[in-house]
């Protein structure tokens, strides 16, 4: 539903931010099933298509990501959206299996503050960030 949501809704190229996984696992699924920009896509896929850039960049970003999901520190979460101009957060079930619930909790904490549900369906949920 939330795939849907975003394919019928959200118009131009916005990046998007969607938890990480490991190869050959469930991750990227919203940014490939509508075709918006990711801080972080595939892991295998950015390495072939980057393989001009440092050996490093893909593993960066992943661990960036990761870290948002994580941090409880409101500051470093808006620097992460600021620096990768990210517009929606999505928040399901792969980022409910995979981050810590102190790190998920700002996004209830914020709500209304530096982003808004804009889709709730079950335990998934999509955030715009405010401007």
């Amino acid at each position: 539903q939330a795939i849907v949501w975003m394919q019928e809704n959200i118009h131009g190229s916005p990046v998007i931010v969607e938890g990480t996984t490991s190869l050959y696992q469930w991750g990227n699924r919203y940014s490939i099933y509508t075709g918006l920009p990711a801080v972080i896509g595939w892991d295998w896929h950015q390495r072939q298509q980057k393989a001009i850039l440092p050996s490093n960049w893909v593993t960066d970003r992943i661990n960036e990501v990761d870290a948002f999901y994580d941090t409880t520190d409101e500051e470093a979460a808006r620097e992460f959206l600021e620096r990768y101009q990210v517009r929606y957060i999505v928040v399901g079930q792969l980022e409910h299996i995979r981050y810590a619930e102190e790190g998920l909790a700002k996004f209830t904490r914020y709500e209304g503050v530096y982003w808004k549900t804009v889709f709730a369906y079950k335990d998934t949920i999509i955030l715009v960030v405010l401007e």
